[in-house]
């Protein structure tokens, strides 16, 4: 059960998205809330450059025997490792993170098949980021495929996952049962243009770190020798195709909040395509020069306005 604890936690670490949660329909609140928590808590230790890369790894599968369900509980001292991160929210969680298990083994059978389902495959996708990327080397992901299929596994899993808790938890009341195959594919491409988007915003910090998720073989093909940072202009074609595939990916999931007839999922499912949408846009107007440089986003003002438009419609 969604309790006022777990919304404090979830603003801990997510101001936007504990403001999401609390405007979602009722029966869709639990799920979706235990499923960024256990999403957030796997990243956090993916991410945590305190602890050995083999040592995050490790606790990564723990949690994903967990969930998979061949154990009962954590074997790994998840909370012990609490001090080793920064992030106040981000600690607390580690520090609950056998509570989010029992919540997870807890929750309703439907439900919990759909968040299995959902972390399991971001796990996926997490150890990959998390072995494949070498500490002071530069790496490339190493063609379209690779990446597609990491967009997949950490974020267009997740629209899939939110197209079934709609439709579980809300039946017709969410969408025409008939649509439901085809919000799946929308709902699944939904996730990875926000994927994208994430990604192209972030080349200021990833690139200067050797972290180069952009397919290796495009880059090459523009004059990159792969042993060496990217120059602008060698990344500059690959970044603008990519950046259009992202605008394909949202123009094709736009069709989906449109099908979704719950005022509320709606305005949760339309805001962040919205918000995309800009920051697409705005990274186009920067150009692949400032991107590299520094970090281009949409202003307050813009986000009001999208929050303005979604409303409304």
């Amino acid at each position: 059960m969604l309790s006022a604890a777990h919304l404090q936690l979830l603003k801990s670490v997510s101001r936007s998205f504990y403001l999401s949660i609390r405007f979602l329909p009722p029966a869709m609140r639990e799920p979706v809330a235990l499923g960024y928590l256990l999403a957030r808590l796997t990243d956090t230790i993916a991410d945590a450059e305190g602890l050995e890369k083999e040592k995050r790894i490790d606790v990564l599968n723990d949690i994903r025997t967990v969930v998979e369900g061949s154990r009962a509980s954590l074997i790994a001292p998840v909370a012990d490792l609490a001090e080793e991160i920064s992030h106040p929210g981000e600690r607390e969680l580690l520090r609950r993170s056998a509570e989010l298990i029992e919540w997870f083994r807890g929750i309703d059978p439907a439900n919990q098949g759909h968040l299995s389902e959902v972390i399991l495959t971001i796990i996926h996708g997490q150890i990959w980021d998390t072995t494949f990327f070498k500490e002071g080397q530069i790496t490339a992901s190493r063609n379209r495929d690779e990446l597609l299929r990491y967009t997949y596994q950490v974020a267009g899993c997740v629209g899939e996952f939110w197209t079934k808790v709609g439709f579980t938890n809300l039946g017709a009341g969410f969408s025409h049962p008939d649509d439901a195959a085809m919000m799946l594919v929308r709902g699944r491409k939904l996730g990875q243009g926000l994927q994208l988007i994430n990604i192209l915003r972030d080349l200021h910090e990833d690139l200067p770190g050797g972290r180069i998720y952009l397919p290796g073989d495009e880059l090459r093909a523009a004059g990159w020798d792969g042993d060496s940072t990217p120059k602008a202009e060698q990344v500059d074609p690959v970044f603008q195709q990519w950046l259009s595939e992202c605008e394909s990916f949202l123009e094709n999931a736009e069709p989906y909040s449109k099908k979704v007839r719950n005022y509320r999922a709606a305005f949760c499912t339309g805001l962040p395509m919205k918000l995309a949408v800009k920051t697409a846009a705005e990274l186009r107007a920067a150009g692949c020069g400032v991107v590299m440089r520094e970090k281009v986003k949409i202003s307050r003002n813009e986000v009001w306005k999208a929050m303005i438009q979604v409303g409304l419609f």
